[in-house]
């Protein structure tokens, strides 16, 4: 698992900087910044150094510094204003954001619950450590929930986060919270790939989870969210074989 910096000390964008200083692109710079951010060195609300400041430093055109900073301003990880500059925006609180399955259950007229089941670091299996951009031998926060409607199973989720892009997200906080709404509420993913399929019900988590019988097909729905270049989360949710997904295009 990747080690949060000391806040003078920022990590994986030294390498790039001693490799890629007459090349660096906008995406670089942009890497970098999100870098300070998760690692703290630039804590929410912060000022970061200007466009002048950050070029000189990276040894790029302040063009290219301009171009990271507006696309971190479109996807709301900082926040820029005139003749004030530029700072790390404060993301709202997970207590104001409700998920889309809260609300697909809620629609339903069914009562939402949440149950965490397990949590814990540890190594995850090689195509979710290639879908994540990792080494087999680093660790993700692994988590294992029920949602409930009315009580009764709805779907059951195993998820895989990299608490390097996530800070702040640690077991004990599953407890209360999902990992889908504290990931809405505290880090602006702004990119994700969905997949849905068929798989077998295990005796690990499905069949117990939801109640069904080992072996018996249920439905999947597996997603890879992304901030930027990083991915920060995969996920599979398993579904009732009698499961509907409805929505409006």
């Amino acid at each position: 698992m990747y080690e949060s910096p000391s806040p003078s000390v920022p990590s994986s964008p030294v390498s790039l900087l001693g490799k890629k200083r007459k090349g660096m692109t906008w995406q670089a710079v942009q890497d970098i910044v999100l870098e300070r951010i998760q690692s703290g060195v630039w804590a929410e609300g912060a000022l970061i150094p200007t466009e002048t400041e950050l070029a000189a430093e990276l040894q790029c055109a302040r063009a290219t510094v301009n171009r990271a900073m507006q696309a971190l301003a479109e996807t709301g990880v900082v926040e820029r204003r005139r003749k004030v500059g530029t700072r790390v925006a404060i993301h709202p609180r997970v207590q104001l954001v409700r998920s889309l399955l809260r609300r697909e259950i809620e629609t339903a007229g069914r009562e939402y619950g949440y149950r965490l089941i397990s949590a814990q670091e540890d190594q995850p299996p090689p195509d979710v450590a290639a879908a994540m951009l990792l080494r087999t031998s680093e660790t993700l926060l692994r988590s294992r929930s029920l949602f409930l409607g009315d009580g009764q199973p709805y779907c059951c989720e195993e998820r895989w986060t990299n608490t390097y892009s996530a800070p702040g997200l640690k077991a004990d906080v599953l407890e209360t919270t999902s990992a889908c709404e504290w990931l809405l509420g505290h880090v602006p993913l702004n990119r994700a790939s969905t997949s849905l399929g068929v798989t077998l019900a295990d005796d690990k988590l499905i069949a117990p989870a939801l109640g069904v019988p080992v072996g018996d097909p249920v439905l999947m729905l597996e997603r890879l969210e992304w901030l930027n270049n990083m991915p920060v989360s995969h996920y599979r949710r398993y579904f009732p074989p009698d499961h509907r997904f409805e929505g409006e295009v």
